[in-house]
């Protein structure tokens, strides 16, 4: 924080300059404003970290895509401590009606199976993990350490955030308004009118949301700004923000390119809120360094769960059969080493997973969703073969997925 430091000098010449020169003392000085009296264009940064040192706030934040099919809404609810870096509380997903299947996929993240990972997902970030319960799950699952075991790119990255322990909401990206405009509102505090570059603004998304977005994101590039607003409280809290995305929204080959508008609401609470509430230590929690694995690496007759959070098409959360699970792996298909082209690997996999289907002990075939019905996965042209013969994963869906809430137009 930029702090203002005044000095007195006061040089006794005679008594009477002494009274003239220093007419009062640093102890009924007013003390500098730690937001205000910076230079406007540095305020917002100031007043984030204003806020950061209240300890503790209580946050709301809606992310609304606009469509002809109506809105599709996140909205992001908890707690934060800035001070120790936790965080606890949810993200959920509202579904416009008919919206396209490619953009629920890209919104919500794509599963192996039928329907998409789940609609709400709660959450607990601590300095050593993020920890993360998706749906009904009966347990939480933790990303621990740096989370570079899962990639770079792994979208439960951006459930940690840099400007507070919560990740992908305004916060993230208020430090790089630019052009910032003020204005004094009634009690003492102040509004702000800003923008972003498209590259600052998509630090607030996760890396595969990002690529649906704006391709121009040339780190010194105004030609796709982001208005910003940010309110501030006569103390200098941030109390307020918004953002309208629309502008990101240029892409004509993405699964959004239906979508209208792109619109950010965040408000916080006074300071000082009670700090977050994290999962008991009575919880179950998995390890995903050991749980969360590709489906190709299970055994067969292995039981998984499709949601690991991590929004990865084949990645799956190992579970014991003897409980509730999702999947069941029935077989592993050996397919050659020579990639036959799109339709006739498809067709080798079918048959080789049918086969196998009609073979798989009943017992497995009986607790699926739909007896007569399987699933199967395989290697894409640039992976097929590596390491050897490919290998297609067959399964069986165990159960339905929940039905993904939706919202009237």
């Amino acid at each position: 924080m930029i702090k203002s430091q005044l000095r007195l000098l006061c040089a006794v010449v005679v008594p009477t300059l002494l009274l003239t020169a220093c007419s009062g003392s640093p102890a009924n000085r007013q003390p500098a404003h730690p937001v205000f009296d910076a230079p406007v264009g540095q305020q917002p940064r100031q007043a984030l970290l204003k806020t950061q040192d209240s300890r503790s706030a209580r946050f709301t934040q809606t992310l609304t895509f606009g469509s002809p099919s109506g809105d599709t809404v996140q909205r992001s609810a908890g707690r934060v401590d800035f001070a120790d870096g936790r965080a606890a509380g949810s993200i959920e997903w509202s579904l416009a009606p008919d919206l396209p299947e490619a953009a629920k996929d890209a919104l919500l993240g794509v599963r192996l199976g039928p329907g998409h990972s789940p609609a709400r997902t709660r959450i607990a970030v601590d300095r050593d993990s993020v920890r993360l319960r998706a749906g009904e799950a009966g347990y939480w699952l933790t990303y621990g350490g740096t989370l570079e075991t899962f990639g770079g790119e792994a979208s439960v990255n951006a459930l940690r955030g840099s400007e507070s322990a919560f990740g992908g909401t305004l916060l993230e990206i208020l430090s790089g308004a630019q052009d910032v405009k003020d204005a004094e509102d009634g009690e003492g505090g102040r509004t702000y009118k800003a923008k972003l570059t498209a590259y600052n603004a998509l630090r607030m998304f996760s890396q595969d949301l990002q690529a649906e977005l704006t391709s121009n994101i040339d780190p010194r590039g105004t030609d796709t700004p982001v208005a910003l607003g940010i309110a501030v409280d006569a103390d200098g809290y941030i109390t307020r923000a918004e953002a309208d995305f629309t502008e990101l929204l240029d892409r004509k080959d993405s699964a959004l390119a239906e979508m209208t508008g792109l619109h950010a609401v965040m408000t916080l609470n006074k300071p000082g809120d009670s700090p977050p509430v994290m999962p008991a230590r009575s919880e179950r929690t998995l390890d995903a360094r050991t749980a969360v694995r590709t489906v190709g690496e299970l055994k067969t007759g292995s039981c998984a769960d499709l949601a690991t959070g991590n929004r990865t098409f084949d990645m799956v959360v190992a579970v014991p059969c003897t409980q509730p699970h999702d999947v069941r792996v029935f077989a592993h298909a050996r397919l050659g080493t020579e990639y036959p082209g799109d339709d006739l690997a498809q067709q080798k996999v079918d048959k080789a997973c049918r086969r196998d289907h009609l073979a798989a002990p009943r017992e497995w075939k009986r607790e699926a969703a739909d007896e007569d019905e399987f699933w199967y996965t395989w290697p894409e042209e640039d992976s097929w073969g590596v390491g050897g013969a490919a290998t297609a994963s067959c399964y069986i869906v165990t159960r339905d997925p929940v039905t993904t809430k939706t919202v009237a137009a």
